[in-house]
């Protein structure tokens, strides 16, 4: 479980699960163990960072997407491992 910080105003517990569950439905099993949540209010808005932050990143392969690549088999982690990246100059 991650800490929770609401700052700028006052949020339900109902809507602070919400968000935790938005958070780990998108992020999964990549969420660093101490993680804090800081929930900023702004009127009828509610911005979302973390601390520490971290970067996400999706893996395409063969038509999947996972969200951390250990979670690939053996043979689709190898075919990532000898992908080459292009880039643009």
């Amino acid at each position: 479980m991650f800490k929770v910080i609401v700052k700028g105003g006052m949020l339900p517990q109902e809507e602070i699960n919400a968000y935790i569950l938005h958070t780990k439905k998108k992020y999964g099993a990549i969420l660093p163990e101490n993680l804090e949540m800081i929930l900023e209010v702004d009127g009828d808005y509610v911005n979302i960072s973390y601390n520490p932050p971290f970067i996400y990143h999706a893996y395409r392969s063969t038509d999947y997407l996972v969200n951390d690549a250990r979670k690939l088999n053996p043979s689709k982690y190898d075919e990532l491992l000898d992908k080459v990246a292009h880039t643009i100059n």
